[in-house]
């Protein structure tokens, strides 16, 4: 059973690549679009995602170009589209690597590696684009133009050069990404501990200052208002039956004017 693709699957695979590039091209252009428009947008952090949807919108491009069969057309999708996809992902890294160098490491420097990106994803992304060319590894692969698999030098090739990265991007953005929300779930953690202890030191300190006002604040301004109080809600003939309240208010006064005298001999 031979393992090549019939005329209908090719044009079946190619419309499927066709329509899902250009959901992807018009996603990514619209991320260009913000940036270009808002200049609020222009900071480091959205710097990498604006060359990240740059990448994968011309990447898309050429994929919307579908099968161009042979000769120049497939020369140059294959060689643009290898270049700008792996550069895509590769971008994801350094969106991962700033994420991890801010949260988990607690570092301020990134803006500064700014140019260290740039080599690193454009310079692999060459690299990576010429070595499959070195023994003429572009040409018609399956529905599109792409590096051969006629062989298994080939596919060697392909796997070195495409796979190999792509597999290395999501391998290091997942274990970063796991780093990252380890760390934000255990802050999270931490604040919550820290605003349930601060949520009881304050109903202590509020069930203390109930009990010192219960404990201190009867002082003889305060059983002077109560009594004036009591004096007029309750009749006379019952404040008869009360010799303690009448020794009460006689303490009362009697406490304000010591109080009143040792403050005038200071």
């Amino acid at each position: 059973m031979s393992g090549e693709l019939t005329q209908g699957e090719k044009e079946t695979l190619a419309a499927i690549n066709v329509g899902a590039s250009a959901l992807s091209f018009a996603g990514s252009a619209f991320i260009v679009l913000c940036y270009v428009l808002f200049r609020e947008l222009r900071k480091f952090s959205f710097k990498l995602i604006f060359y990240l949807a740059l990448s994968d919108m011309f990447c898309s491009l050429f994929n919307i170009l579908g099968d161009p069969g042979k000769g120049f057309f497939c020369y140059a999708q294959g060689y643009t589209t290898h270049f700008v996809c792996v550069a895509s992902f590769l971008w994801t890294t350094t969106i991962a690597f700033t994420l991890h160098r801010t949260v988990v490491r607690h570092k301020t420097d990134v803006e500064e590696l700014g140019a260290i990106f740039h080599l690193y994803v454009w310079g692999t992304s060459l690299v990576m684009t010429i070595i499959p060319s070195i023994g003429d590894g572009y040409g018609q692969a399956g529905a599109w133009c792409l590096v051969k698999t006629t062989s298994r030098a080939t596919k060697v090739l392909q796997f070195i050069t495409f796979y190999a990265p792509l597999w290395g991007a999501i391998l290091f953005n997942g274990f970063t990404y796991f780093q990252v929300n380890r760390m934000l779930t255990n802050a999270t953690r931490m604040a919550a501990g820290m605003s349930d202890r601060q949520q009881q030191t304050d109903s202590r300190v509020d069930m203390k200052g109930l009990f010192n006002s219960i404990a201190y604040g009867l002082n003889a301004s305060v059983r002077r208002t109560l009594q004036q109080k009591i004096d007029l809600w309750w009749p006379e003939w019952f404040r008869k039956w009360l010799p303690g309240f009448i020794m009460l208010r006689d303490q009362a006064h009697e406490s304000e004017m010591i109080s009143l005298k040792v403050s005038v001999e200071q």
